[in-house]
């Protein structure tokens, strides 16, 4: 699935009093597509925000086929029933208890309840970790995206679009390695080729360090609690914290809205690094700022203004005019130096001269002129005459 994540980038079409440019425009917003989409019927998608998207978590028939969990870790030593054993733990791993729920509900089309037989067979330990996958299932499909649905393939394709994540998590049963939080995407596409991809997500999600488990987690309910969106949408700091690995340094907020203007060229795989490395290079505390205007997505955003005067920090005094004639002047053929260039002008302004300097790239950007000068001046006349009379006030 691919999923966009824009960055609103201002120094693209300036017009005569710098009008804001839409994601189409050059040097403007940037698309990024995340990797990470899993299916377990062997097709990897790109989108982490959509908690590792796929068609459908069970197989093309809707039940868990010998590809995705085998007969040993599935069945018990007497062959094809997938009943629990009277005896404790007979499902002592997390996949070996999907497995078998996997054949007791799909029949059942996932009815409540139609997972109980198998959890009498298994350790508490597993029916904890069992426990997310099972809200998942009960929250997210049942009572979400398969609510009223006729289609007795709808939870198990829900739950392979949805709920992967919280398989892989379940299925490491609590073990931890080296890896950094990006690892995790870039192991897990493979897997859709993978003869047991259950098996195989688990164990990229397993090959992650604890810190690192933390940061996928972070991200994981952050995506959860916006409703499973895009991850760089609506959590790009824990996005960003993922993909670099914690990594942060001493660049300032206005440094990384300047370097992310370069990242407009090349793959979706290129772009995402790039934008990685501009995350890495910000101080810790400048990621948050930087984040928050990255969930711009476009100037028109709510809220917009308030992040990007969080990350450009005005604090001269030069006034809302003396900025626009400043941006006039970025006139570098290098994107980051302009865009750099773009966001110091309203660093050297004041707190209220700043504002009144976005309120205006607000309205100017409702008009989407892109850089047609016609339109600029027919819509500094008209909807945004307010706006500029404001800036040009005393």
């Amino acid at each position: 699935m691919s999923s966009k994540w824009a960055i609103w980038a201002m120094a693209t079409a300036m017009g005569a009093l710098g009008g804001c440019s839409d994601d189409s425009s050059a040097g403007g917003g940037t698309a990024y597509t995340q990797i990470g989409d899993v299916s377990l019927d062997g097709t990897v998608g790109s989108d982490a925000g959509d908690d590792a998207l796929g068609t459908d978590a069970t197989g093309a028939d809707a039940t868990v086929s010998d590809s995705a969990v085998d007969d040993s870790t599935v069945n018990d030593s007497a062959g094809t029933d997938a009943i629990a054993d009277t005896g404790p733990a007979k499902y002592p791993e997390c996949l070996s208890l999907i497995g078998c729920i996997a054949q007791s509900c799909s029949p059942a089309n996932w009815a409540p309840g139609c997972d109980a037989t198998c959890l009498t067979g298994t350790s508490p330990a597993v029916a904890a970790g069992y426990a997310s996958v099972s809200a998942c299932i009960q929250n997210t499909c049942r009572d979400g995206l398969c609510k009223g649905s006729s289609d007795p393939k709808c939870i198990g394709q829900c739950i392979g679009a949805k709920c992967m994540n919280k398989i892989a998590v379940c299925g490491a049963n609590g073990k931890t390695g080296t890896a950094i939080c990006g690892s995790y995407f870039t192991c897990s596409q493979a897997c859709g080729t993978a003869k047991d991809p259950l098996a195989c997500v688990s164990t990229c999600y397993a090959a992650l360090s604890d810190g690192a488990q933390s940061e996928y987690a972070a991200l994981d309910a952050c995506t959860s609690a916006a409703g499973g969106s895009d991850a760089f949408a609506s959590c790009p700091e824990q996005a960003l914290t993922c993909l670099a690995g914690g990594a942060s340094g001493n660049k300032s907020c206005i440094d990384a809205l300047g370097c992310a203007g370069a990242c407009n060229i090349g793959t979706d795989a290129q772009k995402g690094a790039c934008m990685t490395q501009c995350w890495s290079q910000t101080s810790s505390a400048a990621q948050t700022a930087f984040a928050g205007a990255l969930k711009c997505s476009g100037i028109n955003k709510t809220g917009c203004v308030d992040s990007m005067l969080a990350c450009t920090d005005p604090s001269g005094t030069a006034t809302c005019t003396a900025t626009l004639t400043c941006m006039q002047g970025c006139q570098q053929t290098d994107p980051q130096a302009k865009a750099t260039c773009f966001y110091g002008c309203l660093h050297t302004a004041s707190p209220a001269e700043a504002k009144k300097n976005l309120d205006l790239q607000v309205c100017m950007g409702n008009c989407n002129c892109n850089g047609d000068q016609t339109c600029t001046n027919t819509c500094l006349l008209g909807p945004c005459k307010a706006a500029l009379a404001t800036c040009q006030a005393p």
